[in-house]
Formats: C-alpha cells, structure tokens, sequence
C-alpha cells in the first residue's frame, strides 16, 4: 500500500520538466497524507495538465464527498471490476510525481517508518486513477494510488507496493489509446528504477508533523537494483 509520501522541488522539477513543461508548482510537502490536495499530471481527452487534486478518490457518483471507504489506494487486480475505478482506469488516469514515500514495520513493540526513494535520479513517478466529482458549489478533483503485490526484493517491508514507472511508462500511462492489456502490464509487480530505503524518526508517524526532519535517515541505507516481471534480480 502507499499511505504518505513527500513531494519536494529538489529532486522533482526536472520530473515536471520533462513532462510538462513547468517546475514543480508547490511549496515542498514532506509528509503528505490521504485527504490532502497535491499537484499531479493529468490525462483527459488526449491532453494532459498539472492539477491540484485531493488524495482520496471521490467517485463522480457519489452522493457526497465522503472517507467512509479508503480510497486514496486501488488494489490494480480490481480496476476493470470495481465501479469506483472501472472508468478512471480507462479514461482518467493520472501520474504521481513523488520525492519518495513512507512504509512502516512493527520492531520491538513500535512502528517504525522506511523512506523509499529512487536512488541517484529525480524522483518516483507513481500510477493514479482521478476523478470529478460535481456535486458541490465547486467541482471537486480526486486521485488513487494504483498497488500491485510487492516485488520480491520489497516484500520485507510491504506485502503490497505502489506501481511506479520510469519516464517511459509514465507517458505510457497517460496515453489516451493505451490499450487495457499495456496497462495491465505496468501494474505488475516491478521495480522499474533503482531504489533506496533506509528507516527514518519516528515523528513521520504524526501525519501533522511536516518538517523536513523526516527525511533524516536514523539507520542504513539499503540499496535495491531495478528488476521487472515479479522475479528477483540476479546475484
């Protein structure tokens, strides 16, 4: 699963750069949590765009903006299922630039919480699915995190990981005739960059603590080769 992340100007300008166009449009954000408004990339209509949009998808069905069911992750397995995402999946898909994000593990009695950064490049571009909802005075803008099963070099920290991709499969993602099967495909479990996760201070644990204290690594990095397909790496 993915439950918080950061996004920072410094390594993600260059990400929104290629992409867009444009820098990084916000203040740097170092401990974001479901149900806070971000900057992302966009698909509608063949077109793609920065919007600022809530993380917590709120379908356009709905009767109300509501957080009784958690949605800021969809399970990729159930994407042409569930009603709530069977239409973004085809139609409003969304990336995610992301500085990195947190994971936590129970040691001795307490949760401890990992930072999953891409080592040595700009950043992690994470799938997402949005919609519009219109029932309110204003229209209002929501994304889901796509999750797949955990690579098996991951699988030690979460049995569920978010699906990231590389530039390639970025833009693959928000190409409006991606065929159903190609995007399928992507959501498998995969490693597509070289990561590194090392455990940080606990005080990321409070969704309100927002400096940038929680990016200061309190243990070893552990560094991870990019693999795709499920499969381990090589030794």
């Amino acid at each position: 699963m993915c439950g918080r992340f950061n996004m920072t100007a410094d390594p993600l300008t260059r990400l929104f750069m290629a992409m867009v166009g444009q820098p990084f449009p916000d203040p740097d954000r170092f401990n974001v949590a479901p149900t806070e408004f971000v900057p992302v990339i966009a698909a509608e209509s063949g077109q793609t765009r920065v919007a600022q949009m809530r993380w917590w998808l709120v379908p356009h069905w709905a009767k109300e903006p509501s957080a009784r069911y958690a949605m800021f992750n969809a399970r990729a397995e159930g994407l042409t299922r569930s009603r709530a995402f069977r239409m973004p999946f085809a139609l409003q898909r969304v990336v995610v630039p992301v500085s990195g994000f947190y994971e936590w593990l129970s040691e001795d009695g307490r949760k401890v919480p990992y930072y999953v950064v891409a080592d040595g490049q700009d950043g992690l571009l994470l799938a997402g699915l949005w919609d519009r909802w219109s029932g309110g005075r204003e229209p209002l803008e929501s994304f889901t995190l796509v999750t797949t099963e955990a690579h098996p070099q991951l699988q030690w920290l979460h049995h569920r990981q978010p699906v990231m991709l590389d530039e390639q499969g970025a833009e693959r993602w928000l190409r409006a005739d991606a065929a159903e099967a190609e995007l399928l495909d992507l959501c498998a479990p995969g490693l597509p960059i070289p990561l590194a996760v090392a455990a940080v201070d606990t005080k990321v644990n409070n969704a309100r603590f927002k400096e940038s204290a929680c990016l200061e690594a309190t243990g070893p990095v552990r560094h991870i080769k990019p693999f795709s397909s499920g499969c381990p790496s090589p030794l």
